[in-house]
């Protein structure tokens, strides 16, 4: 038993010694070595959902890696007295491309395609809108005055009298004045609106309700007897009193330019044989006052008022005054 086991030790020492002789046999021969290439598996980034209220993290790109299997068989493993050798993995060479970068940075498209304004470019002020048709067709109003103030301790302007009340403020100021000269005063005479107007100064003295001659035919007079009242420039040749109209102030009827005319229609045949110029118009009273509150034109040529105005008009209007008669 003992032989037996010590055989069986001296038999396996020897396998064993013989065993790498034979390794290194077959290592001494070089073999080729195989080199695997593998593509370069590149990451794709993965846009993580972002909690609302947190910023955005920068978006890391990931690198590219080669994966190298290790190739190991009995046969060939190097011997233990040659230098290790690493199998080597050939990568392809890194190419360029466009720089991309973080999502954090980069500015919407729209800045630059809808806009035409450059990448990375701040917006431009922006610039006011052009005014539309309904503005340009419709002004602008006007801004209002401003109101100065009025300092303190100084006193504030007058307010102008009203036109009505110049004249007779005028007239108060200097009533011998007024009464002397004839060239104060004017008078006005509308025979449509039934009214004639007194001025003292070229100012509105006094208004006063009148009616016209009874002519059914509109116009200036022509002659005596038509019962038309004259129209043009006249003055106050002279004033009395009458027992009929109060008072009468008789006007220059007929004046240089009626007498032209009454001399060309009387050659044309406009004027019937026999007829006069006339004569004896002026401005009167009435001994039917009715008549003329109801704007009745009942004269026969003359302008008639109301017998408390004619005495006004006859205190008033010096000899000499200008009377203008209108239609």
């Amino acid at each position: 038993m003992g032989k037996h086991f010590r055989l069986a030790i001296v038999l396996l020492t020897i396998i064993l010694a013989a065993a790498p002789i034979g390794a290194a046999a077959q290592t001494a021969a070089p073999q080729p070595t195989a080199a695997v290439t593998l593509p370069a598996v590149q990451a794709t980034p993965i846009a993580l959902p972002v909690p609302a209220g947190s910023a955005a993290p920068a978006a890391q790109a990931v690198g590219t890696v080669a994966v190298a299997p290790a190739i190991s068989s009995p046969a060939q493993r190097p011997a233990p007295s040659a230098p290790a050798r690493s199998l080597a993995i050939a990568q392809p060479a890194p190419q360029p491309g466009p720089s991309r970068a973080p999502l954090a940075t980069q500015t919407p498209a729209i800045d630059h395609i809808f806009y035409g304004r450059p990448a990375h470019t701040p917006p431009a002020t922006p610039v006011a809108a052009a005014p539309t048709a309904v503005a340009a067709l419709i002004p602008p109003s006007p801004p209002p005055a401003l109101a100065l103030p009025t300092p303190v301790g100084s006193a504030a302007p007058a307010t102008p009298a009203h036109p009505a009340d110049e004249g007779l403020r005028l007239y108060l100021s200097d009533p011998v004045s007024a009464a002397s000269s004839s060239f104060n005063w004017t008078v006005a005479a509308y025979k449509s609106r039934h009214r004639i107007e007194v001025f003292y100064k070229r100012h509105l003295y006094k208004s006063y309700h009148a009616v016209f001659g009874r002519s059914r035919f509109a116009g200036a007079k022509q002659w005596e007897g038509d019962r038309r009242t004259p129209e043009g420039n006249y003055l106050v040749v002279s004033k009395h009193p009458s027992r009929r109209f109060r008072w009468f102030l008789k006007i220059n009827y007929p004046n240089a330019v009626d007498q032209a005319n009454f001399v060309h229609a009387k050659a044309d045949g406009d004027i019937p044989r026999g007829m006069r110029e006339g004569d004896g118009v002026g401005i009167h009273g009435s001994d039917l006052p009715i008549l003329n509150l109801g704007d009745i034109d009942w004269t026969t040529g003359c302008i008639s008022v109301d017998n408390a105005d004619i005495s006004e008009l006859a205190r008033l209007l010096p000899i000499g005054t200008l009377v203008t008669i209108k239609p």
